[in-house]
């Protein structure tokens, strides 16, 4: 018991992301990646994140880049295991677990004022990372396997209630200067300033063992399970002193084995009536700031644009504010007040390339590579790291109106030991669609549609659960581009 919900203590520090990058990064700051995600050569107001080297190309001036967007997600966990039949309230031995994370607004702000031919500043508000809630309204696997499984070991079926919702938001104000130092090459350097906030709040309740004598609290049968344990115990360990007395080797050993196993029974039994004795009640909020240095490079020749950028790892050292029930404190210390938690945010090496086909048409092509394994925290505690490939076209069907097309394959470094019930990432391809009307040289409207695609991920995990992990994934958005 005690590790399957440590270990869920340690693997909800996950971050509950509704859009599309890493683990804990969002690549998504503006509407034109919804009609296009290949923007890290891109030269725009939407550039300020994607390519900040690019600004130096723009027209001189005031430009700005207002956003509005909106995620909705499902998380979907189908599992088999046959502990499943001890519930009454729900035999069935396969399982259906969905986690819903909504974001109805998602804002995000791009500035940059091109001073002169030399030099330019821009800046960026936007959520860097998360930018969702997940509710589980019929909790996780993990639990029912923590509370029916310790029942059903003592010979009971068992109900219970259980929730979980999750939500984390990590801000970003980006500020950053751009230096041209040929008519084809600039360089950027900036910082990205990082507040970090995460709460996690969820329940299990009217535990309840079930057998043919009828329903009492979980607590009071375990309790009477552990007491029988302890005395079956006793009888034969002193039986294996009665045997040994006598002569009798091999009867001694079995008596002197089955009362260990008796003995860990009890215990085992004893451990779960103690923690059971009142509901479970999670109530965390995390907070935190870091920096997170960036650089970048744009060079272009003629028809051919190429955008670099790197940001550097952001510590992040989150700090509890916790109002847990004592028996999730004493299990889950993760989550405990005043504890502090580390989450960092990787580091990202972003390249791309875009290409003027004809003079109202455009092919980009990108490649985004994020730094998992050098960050520390559960959240990114995986196998790999991950990278993305980024396709895209652009229209011009006359001054007034742009269409795009492009698409994104996103593959993380999970493996199946990875894989936990709220720190899955499944790897996807995202298609885009959308465009832009441009109403004068001062105002332009962005919009665009994304859709991803999850692969399904088949395992079974360290507790002999069958499981088929997978994801739903819609966002749409519109930017406003204004030129002064």
């Amino acid at each position: 018991m005690k590790k399957i919900l440590v270990s869920a203590a340690l693997m909800m520090s996950a971050t509950v992301s509704t859009f599309a990058g890493g683990l804990l990064t969002n690549t998504n700051q503006h509407a034109a990646f919804l009609r296009n995600p290949s923007r890290q050569a891109i030269i725009g107001i939407e550039g300020v994140y994607t390519n900040p080297a690019g600004v130096a190309f723009m027209p001189q001036g005031f430009h700005l880049g207002v956003t509005w967007q909106a995620a909705l997600q499902k998380r979907q966990m189908n599992v088999t295991n046959p502990l499943y039949a001890g519930n009454v309230m729900n035999p069935n031995v396969t399982r259906t677990f969905e986690g819903k994370a909504t974001a109805p607004v998602i804002p995000s702000i791009q500035a940059a004022y091109v001073i002169n031919d030399k030099w330019s500043v821009s800046a960026n508000f936007a959520v860097a990372g998360g930018g969702g809630k997940c509710e589980f309204e019929q909790g996780l696997p993990m639990f029912e396997e923590l509370i029916g499984g310790s029942l059903a070991k003592a010979g009971a079926g068992y109900s219970f209630n259980q929730n979980l919702t999750g939500e984390q938001y990590v801000y970003g104000l980006q500020l950053g200067a751009t230096y041209k130092v040929t008519e084809n090459i600039s360089v950027f350097g900036g910082v990205r300033g990082i507040l970090a906030n995460s709460a996690y709040t969820g329940a299990i309740s009217n535990i309840l063992a079930h057998t043919a004598a009828g329903s009492v609290p979980g607590a009071a049968y375990l309790n009477v399970v552990s007491q029988e344990a302890a005395a079956a115990a006793e009888q034969y360990a002193a039986a294996a002193q009665d045997y040994a007395a006598a002569g009798m080797a091999a009867e001694a050993a079995q008596a002197a084995a089955a009362a260990e196993q008796y003995a860990a029974a009890a215990q085992s039994a004893g451990q779960g009536a103690y923690l059971m004795q009142k509901d479970f009640n999670l109530d965390c909020e995390q907070n935190a700031f870091g920096f997170q240095p960036i650089i970048g490079a744009n060079f272009k020749f003629g028809k051919l644009n190429i955008g670099a950028k790197y940001e550097f790892r952001a510590k992040i050292n989150l700090e509890n504010e916790s109002k847990n029930s004592a028996n999730v404190d004493l299990l889950m210390d993760t989550y405990a007040d005043g504890k502090k938690v580390r989450s960092d945010i990787p580091a990202l090496f972003t390249v791309g390339a875009q290409y003027e086909v004809t003079d109202n048409i455009r092919a980009m092509a990108g490649f985004n590579y994020y730094f998992d394994k050098d960050a520390k925290g559960s959240a990114t505690a995986v196998s790999d790291d991950t990278y993305e490939i980024t396709l895209g076209a652009e229209w011009d069907v006359n001054e007034k109106i742009t269409l795009g097309l492009g698409g994104q394959r996103t593959q993380y470094g999970f493996n199946d030991a990875d894989m936990t019930d709220t720190g899955f990432n499944i790897s996807s391809y995202g298609l885009c669609v959308g465009g832009a009307y441009k109403f004068s040289e001062k105002l332009k409207l962005n919009f665009g549609y994304m859709h991803s695609f999850y692969d399904d991920h088949k395992f079974t995990n360290a507790n002999g659960t069958a499981c088929n992990y997978t994801r739903k994934n819609d966002v749409v958005g519109v930017s406003l581009d204004f030129k002064f």
